[in-house]
């Protein structure tokens, strides 16, 4: 649970299984799978299904994109193959990972939502900031950091300083810092943004280098210490699948504005306490 204080002075999913299916049932499934291969990205073609004129099907990303079938070079029409699309009903799909190591496999309807959060769909940089497009597996991450990122410092222990300076400068800011303990890497990012009046806000957070199940391992404690006061925010840490983005956005991290930043802050340079503890 998300915990947030001041003071003067001193997420669950369940699933459901059943039987396991027959050896000719999977067999059966991937053959039918496989009749909804998109000639074009050799993706599925998934409901709503739209067919040329002789039958041929193309995926939705691919057809907009095409002037004429690719199979048949014939034109591209608007008409549903209601008959595909009630099969695929009736069709276990494979992720779209399963080259990656997923096992899955699942109903269309499904299959979008368990991709978004497949543990084998590949990382992005976790860095702040769309500039690095990098991407790869969970092991690829650290040497991506180490070999490209080589500004980050990395400090050793579960209880650290993250020394932000300059935090006056203008304009949009992100302070970033590697933590090390308990065998895992976390990710310290300090994010300063201005808004359109000026007003400007500061985003404290810490996310694993690693999934959403070992994140559910750990807890962080995030500490402004000074001046006879304290601010402290407590939570888990995001796995870098998904990103701090949508945390800052909702405000589910340490949000504090200039005027709480100055009551902390030393010749323009903040330190925050950040503690790593078992959950």
């Amino acid at each position: 649970m998300s915990q947030l204080s001041i003071s003067t002075g001193k997420r669950g999913r369940s699933v459901a299984s059943s039987s396991a299916p027959t050896v000719s049932s999977l067999s059966s499934s991937t053959d039918l799978a496989s009749l909804f291969e998109c000639p074009v990205c050799f993706d599925y073609v998934l409901p709503p299904i739209l067919q040329c004129q002789s039958g041929h099907l193309v995926c939705s990303n691919c057809r907009p994109k095409l002037n004429c079938c690719p199979t048949c070079r014939g034109p591209l029409g608007n008409i549903r193959n209601l008959a595909m699309e009630k099969v695929a009903g009736n069709v276990m799909f494979p992720c779209k990972y399963s080259t990656s190591g997923c096992t899955v496999s699942l109903v269309h309807t499904e299959k979008a939502d368990h991709e978004d959060a497949c543990e084998f769909r590949p990382y992005s940089c976790p860095c702040p900031g769309a500039s690095c497009k990098w991407q790869g597996s969970l092991e690829q991450v650290m040497p991506h950091l180490v070999m490209s990122h080589k500004s980050i410092t990395t400090l050793q222990g579960e209880d650290i300083v993250f020394l932000a300076t300059d935090i006056n400068l203008p304009g949009a800011v992100d302070w970033v810092m590697m933590q090390s303990c308990f065998g895992h890497h976390f990710m310290l990012v300090l994010e300063k943004q201005e808004k359109y009046d000026g007003h400007q806000q500061f985003f404290a957070i810490v996310q694993l280098i690693g999934s959403r199940k070992q994140a559910e391992n750990f807890a962080y404690r995030l500490e402004l210490n000074g001046h006879k006061r304290r601010l402290t925010w407590e939570a888990m840490p995001r796995s870098i699948h998904e990103g701090v983005s949508s945390a800052i956005l909702n405000s589910d991290c340490l949000v504090f504005d200039t005027s709480i930043a100055q009551l902390f802050a030393d010749n323009g340079n903040l330190g925050i306490n950040v503690t790593i503890s078992m959950a």
